[in-house]
């Protein structure tokens, strides 16, 4: 896919997430500080339960029109009508699916009202997918920043108007409902001019399904492990505990959403035909990824408390060694990203469904186990431990199945300025956490120049990304 800039459309969509990063952290004070620790704890077991399921209605079909657009930009208008009917029938059924799903459950923290109204949310906020899928093969990553700050804008002024009128947990789910069906609509709006022309025969139904199937697959296991901590905690432990995850997951959570918009930014590049070696915007991508997580994951460490007791309160300081572990698990997460991109992308999505599954039951088997003991921080443990193993799992099949070995050296020198930086923290700690912070960042930073991780060719180009991105933003 030539002739577009990866790193200045990927900066364009970076900087509407972290305008909807803002937004996003205002609504989780918003919630936390109007629902307290008990309600909120209800919200995050209906969302999350909800969540479980929250890839299902997709069953692959956005990843497989974003392929065939982006290999055929003007011949997917069959895939893509055959992808709305489908999606409107996998909507239906997720809306059913999960209060049953619910109402099984040996357990009943919450009522089962809150449970539907999130699976409404989720159910409506599908119908968008198709739409943005052709966006995103199209590679035009204006209209996907301009449909996702619309969708977040809309949804605070929703959340906030929740919270002044002094609603309570249905209030706030009723606020999503709305906030996804605006979105529907900017997200058809912006993809009009973008889907193929003519009246293309729809792709059967059955050879769509089949086509998307490991996409989908791949899709619902990795829905089913991000929440799996979620509904467990719910299951085993205290919606006090629940709550003080959710709060400290709401940073990460975010963080993470980085992370994936930019590996999200290469399926269109390693969805063309399968060359020698990686291409040069994906080398790019994961020494970018690989350089900045572990600036983050050592900046979250050394101030989660403050953060936590700042932004949501002092009851929520008691989570802040749930978030210093999962900040290293979102490490983890953003350098796995791109690999399992790259792996779907060129047809090997059945070794990543693999991989992706055997973090799920590692993951399961470490919360049945931590969760018990140690309730909320348990859960993140078992957390950082999947996603360190799903790492080692894409780098392997990386090397294997696509013949881009990772190479040896950035990875220990990185490794060894992560250390470093982690030394400093821990030495530097009875300064304080602010001073604490600043001297591991100033020698993660110190010695990653130094060994070359990152260059100042490498923070010219981000800087003419920036620029070319903020300056010249093209018009929808």
């Amino acid at each position: 896919m030539s002739g577009f800039s990866l790193g200045r459309t990927t900066t364009q969509l970076l900087l509407a997430h972290l305008v909807n990063y803002a937004l996003a952290l205002v609504n989780s004070i918003v919630l936390a500080r109007a629902l307290g620790v008990e309600r909120l704890g209800a919200y995050a077991y209906a969302m999350g339960l909800a969540g479980l399921f929250g890839l299902l209605p997709n069953f692959g079909i956005s990843t497989l029109v974003t392929r065939t657009i982006a290999r055929d930009p003007d011949g997917g208008g069959g895939v893509v009508r055959a992808a709305k009917r489908a999606q409107v029938l996998l909507a239906g059924g997720v809306f059913i699916v999960i209060p049953v799903f619910a109402a099984i459950l040996p357990g009943q923290p919450v009522p089962l009202g809150y449970v539907t109204l999130a699976a409404a949310q989720l159910a409506i906020g599908t119908l968008s997918w198709p739409y943005l899928a052709v966006v995103g093969g199209r590679a035009r990553y204006d209209r996907l920043a301009l449909a996702e700050l619309a969708a977040g804008a809309a949804g605070s002024v929703l959340l906030v108007t929740a919270a002044a009128s002094r609603g309570g947990v249905v209030a706030f789910l009723w606020a999503h409902v709305l906030a996804a069906s605006i979105a529907v609509l900017v997200a058809r709006w912006l993809a009009a001019p973008l889907i193929p022309k003519g009246r293309a025969t729809p792709l059967p139904q059955a050879r769509l399904f089949r086509q998307a199937a490991p996409l989908g697959a791949t899709a619902a296991v990795q829905s089913l492990y991000t929440r799996l901590d979620i509904l467990m905690l719910g299951q085993m432990a205290s919606t006090a505990s629940l709550g003080l995850y959710s709060a400290a997951y709401k940073p990460i959570n975010l963080a993470v959403s980085l992370g994936s918009t930019v590996a999200g930014t290469l399926l269109p590049l390693m969805a063309q035909e399968p060359q020698q070696g990686a291409p040069v915007a994906f080398v790019r991508a994961v020494r970018g990824l690989g350089a900045t997580a572990p600036a983050i994951a050592l900046a979250l460490s050394g101030l989660g408390g403050p953060l936590l007791s700042v932004a949501f309160g002092a009851d929520f300081a008691p989570a802040a060694p749930v978030l210093t572990l999962l900040a290293w698990s979102m490490a983890a997460n953003w350098l796995y990203a791109p690999l399992g991109i790259a792996l779907q992308a060129r047809g090997r999505e059945r070794w990543w469904l693999a991989s992706l599954s055997g973090g799920l039951a590692l993951n399961a088997a470490g919360n049945f186990w931590a969760i018990p003991r140690w309730g909320a921080t348990g859960a993140a443990a078992a957390t950082l431990l999947s996603e360190v193993a799903l790492l080692g799992f894409g780098a392997l099949l990386l090397g294997r199945e696509l013949g881009i070995p990772l190479r040896l050296r950035p990875v220990l020198a990185t490794l060894g300025a992560t250390a470093a930086g982690g030394v400093a923290l821990a030495v530097l700690w009875s300064a304080g956490p602010l001073a604490a912070t600043a001297a591991a960042l100033a020698v993660y930073g110190a010695l990653a120049i130094l060994w070359r991780i990152v260059t100042a060719e490498d923070a010219w180009m981000v800087v003419g990304w920036v620029r070319e991105a903020t300056l010249g933003w093209p018009r929808p």
